[in-house]
C-alpha cells in the first residue's frame, strides 16, 4: 500500500513538473513568435507606406511601370491597388497561421486537462481551479490572449489598408478598368476571409472542445 501511494505521489509530482516546463516553453514560443510577426508587420508597413506615399493620381491609372518626377519614383493607382492585394494576402496568411496555432494551443490544453484530472483527481481543482480551463470560451476570446490580440490587430491593419486606398484620389473610379475593379474586390474578399477563417475555427473549437464535456 505504501508503494502504491508513493507511485501516486511521484506521478502527481511529474505532472506538476511538466506543467512548469510546458509553461516555460509556451512563453519562449510566444516571445519568438512575437518577434517574427513584428518583423513581418514592420516590413509590410514600410512597403505599403512607401508605395502609398509615392502614388501620384496624375499618372495614368493603369500605368504599370515606375515614373520619375523630380528624380523621385512614383506609382499609379493601379500599382497601389496591386500592392494592397499583396499586403492583405500576406496579412491573411499571418492570421491563418495565428488562428491555426491558437486552436492547436487550446486543443493541447484540453488534452492536458483531461490527463491531469485523471491523475490528480480531487487535487486538480485545488491546484488549477478555473485558471487552466480551455473549454467554454466565447466567440470573441476562444483563442489564447496572445493570439487573439495579434489576430484583431492584423485584421485592423487589413481594414486600415483598405480605408487608405479608398481615400486615395481617383482610385475608386473604375470606369473601363475591369482589372482594377477585380483587384479592389479581391481586397474585400481577403478581409472577409480573415473573419471567415476565424469563425470556421471557432466552429471546430466548439465541436471538438467546448461541447466535449469531460468527466
Amino acid at each position: 500500500m505504501e508503494t502504491s501511494n508513493s507511485e501516486i505521489m511521484e506521478t502527481k509530482e511529474k505532472i506538476l513538473e511538466n506543467l512548469h516546463s510546458q509553461f516555460a516553453e509556451n512563453q519562449n514560443h510566444h516571445q519568438g513568435l512575437f518577434i517574427q510577426f513584428l518583423i513581418a508587420l514592420l516590413a509590410l508597413f514600410a512597403g505599403f507606406g512607401y508605395v502609398y506615399t509615392h502614388t501620384n493620381p496624375t499618372i495614368a491609372y493603369t500605368q504599370s511601370f515606375v515614373q520619375q518626377i523630380n528624380e523621385v519614383d512614383y506609382f499609379s493607382n493601379q500599382t497601389l491597388l496591386a500592392t494592397s492585394v499583396v499586403v492583405l494576402a500576406v496579412l491573411l496568411l499571418l492570421n491563418g497561421i495565428l488562428i491555426n496555432q491558437g486552436y492547436g494551443f487550446r486543443r493541447d490544453q484540453h488534452l492536458n486537462m483531461i490527463i491531469r484530472k485523471k491523475y490528480l483527481g480531487d487535487d486538480y481543482e485545488n491546484v488549477f481551479g478555473k485558471l487552466y480551463n480551455p473549454d467554454n470560451k466565447r466567440f470573441w476570446d476562444y483563442l489564447p490572449n496572445f493570439y487573439i490580440i495579434f489576430f484583431w490587430f492584423i485584421l485592423g491593419f487589413q481594414i486600415s489598408v483598405f480605408i487608405a486606398i479608398c481615400s486615395k484620389e481617383n482610385l475608386i473610379d473604375f470606369t473601363d478598368k475591369c482589372f482594377s475593379l477585380s483587384l479592389f474586390i479581391t481586397d474585400i474578399i481577403l478581409i472577409i476571409l480573415s473573419l471567415g477563417f476565424y469563425s470556421k475555427t471557432y466552429c471546430k473549437y466548439r465541436l471538438n472542445l467546448k461541447e466535449n464535456k469531460t468527466a
